[in-house]
């Protein structure tokens, strides 16, 4: 193969194949616009034909480019190598002007090399992306040719862009290209599985189910969580177009999966009693939000190490691994509770703090205070610049604790609660239970 010219003029094929293939083919933002059709072809791919000296000063490049485009246009029309189809090779074809040059006779010289349609331009490119092409349109195919007797699409017959289809048909094939990642590794079973669940799906069809339990036959529900996106684009293309605005889950009337789980843990005999007598136990943030905890107390603790270490706390339950997720502190149960939060004291210890009495006012901070920071000051690490807005629902006091560790007052910027003896938290916890 002849190697890429160092000219600054006459690009030879290979240079040009290489950037339609870095441009073009492996952008898959490109990829998907030329597949979508409408004003993306042709490509008119200029060749940089010399100007003024420059065949003469570089005469052996000059006849390399001229015989090589010469070349490429015979393979183009005879078809080069096995299994190419001709037909195709009918939308590239390279543009030739006469050009004077000095010192040489008139010539032929290629200027611009024109694509007609994503199916020429696979073609160039080489076997595997013809066979990559045909491979999506013969999926795409599949898909309207299984929906069309069940839905109100036609067809497709043949890929001629997505104009060339109604409304309907448009949409699901602009879906499909939208997800091509996805198609591409849909093999023939994924496929028949799409095509059996689309004319199953229905508005409020989940009736506040989880999505593993919606009620569809033939196709698996992992399937569906799985490929969630490309479903809930073919929806919003062939059923109705709300579903783009408001996600496939909301459509269907299905709860998401938890993905915040809290560690809960009953302090004392009498709530572990009234949870069934479970030691411990893990509920999501929805499921706090509206199942009250049977205790007049409410611990809510940032780590779940410190709540494993608390017990024989009277009639008090604790929450712990959430975190910076506290937005389940705003269910109106709590507000009937004594509520202690207690956390690391950091920056972004107190800025979950301030997120806290945001969503409950009434909470109340525990072993969170400069006497507890001076009392244990040895014991304090450094904490890397996570926060530096200050945080909106803290007191003065906590604010100026807040802004002292930031300015490195004290003896390092974050004393974890975890390093707390238990004898002071437990001093501390009890002063505060009701």
């Amino acid at each position: 193969m002849r190697t890429s010219s160092k000219a600054t003029w006459g690009l030879l094929p290979e240079d040009v194949l290489l950037t339609l293939k870095n441009k073009h083919w492996q952008n898959s933002r490109n990829l998907k616009s030329l597949l979508s059709g409408g004003d993306s072809f042709p490509l008119v791919v200029p060749l940089k034909p010399p100007r003024g000296n420059a065949a003469i000063q570089n005469i052996g490049h000059f006849q390399n480019f001229v015989s090589s485009w010469k070349s490429f246009s015979q393979d183009s029309i005879n078809g080069a190598g096995q299994e190419r189809s001709d037909s195709k090779s009918k939308g590239c074809e390279v543009i030739w002007e006469k050009r004077n040059f000095r010192s040489l006779a008139e010539q032929d010289v290629p200027t611009h090399l024109n694509i007609l349609d994503i199916g020429s331009l696979a073609y160039i490119l080489g076997l595997d992306e013809e066979r990559q092409l045909q491979d999506w349109l013969s999926k795409i195919r599949y898909i309207f040719e299984s929906l069309s007797s069940q839905l109100n699409i036609h067809k497709a017959s043949s890929y001629e862009g997505s104009s060339s289809y109604g409304n309907s048909d448009q949409n699901l094939f602009q879906a499909l290209i939208d997800h091509l990642e996805t198609l591409n590794s849909f093999e023939q079973d994924d496929l028949e599985l799409l095509v059996r669940l689309l004319p199953q799906l229905q508005k409020g069809m989940g009736q506040g189910c989880y999505l593993r339990a919606l009620p569809v036959t033939f196709v698996d529900t992992k399937f569906i969580e799985k490929n969630l996106l490309i479903i809930e684009s073919v929806v919003t293309a062939l059923v109705d177009r709300s579903v783009k605005g408001i996600g496939l889950m909301s459509w269907l009337d299905c709860k998401e999966k938890p993905r915040d789980w809290l560690l809960v843990k009953p302090l004392c005999q009498e709530t572990r009693s009234l949870l069934g007598g479970l030691p411990l136990l893990r509920l999501s943030s929805d499921t706090l939000q509206e199942f009250e905890l049977p205790a007049r107390n409410i611990l809510v603790i940032e780590n779940e190490q410190s709540c494993l270490a608390l017990s024989d706390v009277h009639n008090t339950i604790a929450v712990s691994g959430g975190g910076k997720n506290v937005s389940w502190m705003k269910a109106g149960w709590l507000a009937d509770k004594n509520v202690g939060y207690w956390g690391d004291i950091d920056s972004e210890g107190l800025a979950i703090l301030s997120d806290a009495r945001s969503r409950l006012s009434s909470m109340t901070p525990l072993m969170m205070d400069e006497l507890t920071v001076k009392t244990f000051a040895e014991r304090m690490v450094p904490e890397p610049d996570s926060v530096s807005k200050d945080p909106v629902a803290l007191t003065e006091t906590e604010l100026a604790l807040f802004k002292g560790l930031r300015a490195d007052q004290y003896a390092d910027k974050r004393l974890e609660q975890e390093r707390l003896p238990m004898e002071y938290v437990a001093q501390h916890i009890d002063a505060w239970v009701v």
